[in-house]
């Protein structure tokens, strides 16, 4: 070879170590860097929080002082005496005397609560009176009068990535000296003394692997271990231990020994609660001692630096004699070390373990979770680390939701012959979504897109397309509601539709509705052939309004999904999303007041800026007096129509609805509200095989089961309708001499237009 090979080869050889070391220089000067600023804002771990709607008190609600006195303890408020100035988080009771002397209030008070909103920072003071009711609400510190105060947002989920996990992030002055000893003691007592590595410690624990011919004790210091938890993969190899170490004394270097043991504290992994990850010292005190990071003791402490080496095997609960004596040995090391006394010691070790375990956070609506997720992609929050989110659940309303549904479905799945049959032979799972909403705010409170979401997180709630069936109906009503005849008249709910067979021809078909029952009749009234949910004569009522005119208002009320102008429409022979429905049936409620449903009300960042906020926009799509008149229609639904089985199930509240079935009964629906809130809910299977449950028989029962018990919130009051309709009752005899079946003529009130045009 010659030299000047040789040359040109070394000179290539010097070109690559140098450029090997100027990327290592860039390796590491980036994970300084980053090592840095991670610390300085504390953001090694940074789940995404899931926050509910706060709860509301508004006047006319129930709610006595001590469940005021216990709700607002269970959010760790602190009660002051009447009359001291109030911080944030604190509260007082009152008597009617000192109430008295805050406001001009003219109506009796009894009691009153006042205190100051931990998130807002805000004053509210609520009156109660003698049945403990609320009588008046006031807001600031001027007292400026108020229908509805609010409490707390809930942290309902947090979430490290995919991975569900509890974690409260606490200063290390807050943390027990004692816990603060325990962990250095048995992880890493020269902690103070080395920078990062520990030849010492690792050589102690490569002897005692080999004399135990195994892994028996890691040499690795706590910022190895941080640097491990965090940046590194738990793969045991030479390259990943180097690269270890290096970045342990690239952290040493660059961080205090307090931020390391603050950070390493924060988000160590000690145990599981379901689904969650318990991650940190704070939600790890929670967890196993329900208590407060800084209320534990030496026995508590050294158990969780017991627990830290192995949470499985360590968890007191499960393991209580591996864990004794695991948190023996911490306390030995403690002695050892100078930490604490023989006497301190022995005195630890008689402490009993803790016998149960506090589930702190649950799976918690991991279906909304996965709608608000949706949200967030659609909003351009793909990265969701660290974000403070809130919601508009109610975790009452998803808990409620969920049971509905478990329930109903466990019960179709023994009962019902198809279903079990459908069960046994084809192996299949009948699914069923429920959304709710609060239609005054248009707050979704609960989403349940299938019937367990571990097994099957598909969202139907928020991401499939059905065909809508007879839910549908009610749009082709509004519409004849709002449209004149040919003769120019308007019609009322007792204006007749022909029930007679009916045969359309369109783009080279023929289609010929029937009814359920197959059967034909005399003309029916409106208010009948919707409350019985008749084919023949609602089709009729669209070709003659104009399907134009269905579509049209369809899209008023936030359909957005196709819609074509085929006769098969008024039967609701289309598809639409779940939200859509309930986004129409919000709006009927409302008397025609249409808004954007709610699932993320606003967004906070890490800085606690908030960085998004739902515009709640509203808008009157129509005349209020036409939603009335559909309103009262909708009513006789519930009351001796196709959804009359709800009284069955114990639903007894005013309210109106629609129940809707598909053709080839692949789809089960009903659509239901009162005055204070609005549900929807959905059975069938996701391949759309057949399941012979119709709205009344399939979904009906699930939204019974949910609103016989949230209703129980709000009082059974009517609807608001205006003052342009009025009420009228119709006799039994007058449904009679309309051919109507005799077990169906029955006394019946009905809502009508004023025929003068104005208000009575």
């Amino acid at each position: 070879m010659s030299s000047k090979m040789k040359l040109s080869r070394i000179k290539l050889l010097l070109f690559g170590l140098l450029t090997l070391f100027i990327i290592a220089l860039l390796i590491v000067a980036y994970t300084d860097h980053k090592i840095q600023s991670l610390v300085r804002e504390k953001r090694f771990l940074s789940p995404t929080q899931y926050y509910s709607s706060p709860d509301s008190f508004f006047v006319g609600q129930f709610r006595s002082p001590k469940s005021f006195q216990s709700y607002f303890e269970n959010k760790d408020y602190r009660e002051r005496p009447f009359g001291s100035p109030l911080q944030k988080g604190d509260y007082s009771l009152g008597n009617s005397q000192q109430c008295s002397s805050l406001t001009d209030e003219t109506t009796e008070i009894f009691s009153c609560l006042l205190y100051r909103s931990n998130q807002q920072n805000e004053l509210n003071l609520i009156n109660l009176n003698e049945l403990d009711q609320i009588t008046s609400i006031f807001k600031g510190e001027d007292f400026l009068p108020s229908l509805v105060a609010h409490g707390e947002a809930e942290l309902f989920a947090q979430y490290l990535g995919n991975k569900p996990t509890q974690q409260i992030q606490t200063d290390i002055g807050d943390i027990p000296r004692y816990c603060l000893d325990a962990i250095i003691a048995i992880e890493d007592p020269q902690f103070l003394e080395h920078s990062g590595f520990s030849p010492k410690g690792f050589i102690r624990a490569v002897l005692a692997n080999i004399r135990k011919a195994g892994y028996s004790q890691g040499g690795s210091t706590i910022t190895q271990q941080l640097v491990k938890n965090y940046f590194l993969s738990p793969e045991k190899t030479i390259t990943r231990k180097l690269k270890e170490i290096i970045m342990a004394l690239i952290f040493e270097f660059r961080v205090s020994k307090d931020d390391i043991l603050e950070t390493y504290l924060n988000i160590i992994y000690l145990g599981q609660s379901g689904v969650f990850e318990v991650r940190g010292y704070g939600s790890a005190s929670e967890f196993y001692f329900q208590k407060r990071i800084d209320d534990l003791n030496l026995p508590e402490c050294a158990l969780l630096a017991a627990i830290v080496n192995n949470p499985g095997r360590y968890n007191p609960v499960r393991h209580p004699e591996k864990a004794k004596d695991r948190r023996e040995r911490v306390l030995e090391k403690m002695v050892e070390h100078e930490l604490i006394s023989v006497s301190e010691k022995e005195e630890a070790q008689k402490s009993p373990l803790p016998t149960e375990i506090k589930p702190g956070l649950s799976a918690s609506a991991p279906y909304y979770v996965d709608a608000v997720n949706k949200v967030l992609k659609s909003k351009g929050f793909e990265d969701r680390s660290g974000l403070s989110i809130y919601t508009a659940l109610d975790p009452v309303a998803q808990n409620l939701a969920e049971k509905a549904v478990k329930d109903s479905i466990q019960s179709f799945e023994t009962s019902f012959p198809s279903i079990v049959k459908i069960k046994k032979e084809q192996k299949l799972d009948l699914q069923a979504a429920l959304l709710a909403s609060n239609p005054i705010t248009g707050e979704v409170v609960a989403i349940v897109g299938g019937r367990d979401f571990k097994t099957s997180p598909y969202n139907r709630a928020v991401e499939s397309q059905r065909q809508v069936g007879s839910i549908i109906k009610p749009l082709v009503y509004l519409s004849a509601l709002q449209n004149l005849t040919e003769g120019g008249l308007e019609r009322n709910p007792m204006t007749l539709i022909d029930n007679s067979p009916l045969k359309l021809e369109y783009d080279r078909q023929v289609w010929e509705p029937r009814n359920y029952d197959g059967k034909f009749s005399a003309p029916l009234p409106m208010f009948y052939a919707l409350k019985e949910s008749k084919n023949i004569p609602t089709a009729r009522l669209a070709m003659e309004t104009g399907l134009d005119k269905v579509i049209e208002t369809a899209r008023n009320l936030g359909v957005t999904s196709k819609l074509k102008e085929y006769p098969s429409l008024a039967l609701g022979a289309f598809e639409l999303n779940p939200l859509e429905v309930l986004k129409v049936y919000n709006s009927l409620s409302q008397l025609g007041v249409k808004q954007e449903l709610q699932i993320v009300k606003s967004i906070k960042n890490q800085k606690n800026e908030i960085v998004y906020e739902h515009d709640p926009l509203t808008e009157q799509v129509g005349n209020r007096d036409d939603y009335g008149v559909l309103i009262g229609m909708l009513k006789e639904t519930l009351i001796s129509g196709t959804g009359a089985f709800s009284r069955k199930m114990g639903f007894r509240h005013i309210a109106a609805g629609k129940t809707g079935t598909t053709s080839d009964t692949k789809d089960a629906w009903f659509a239901g509200f009162t005055p204070f809130h609005a549900a929807i809910t959905w059975v069938g299977y996701d391949n759309g095989t057949p399941h012979n449950l119709t709205g009344a028989s399939g979904a009906l029962p699930i939204w019974s089961r949910y609103m016989r018990e949230i209703a129980k919130i709000y009082s059974n009051r009517d609807f608001d309708f205006p003052s342009t309709v009025h009420k009228e009752t119709i006799s039994a005899d007058d449904l009679l001499d309309l051919k109507i079946p005799e077990e169906k003529a029955k006394d019946t009130d009905l809502i009508f237009k004023n025929s003068s045009g104005i208000d009575d």
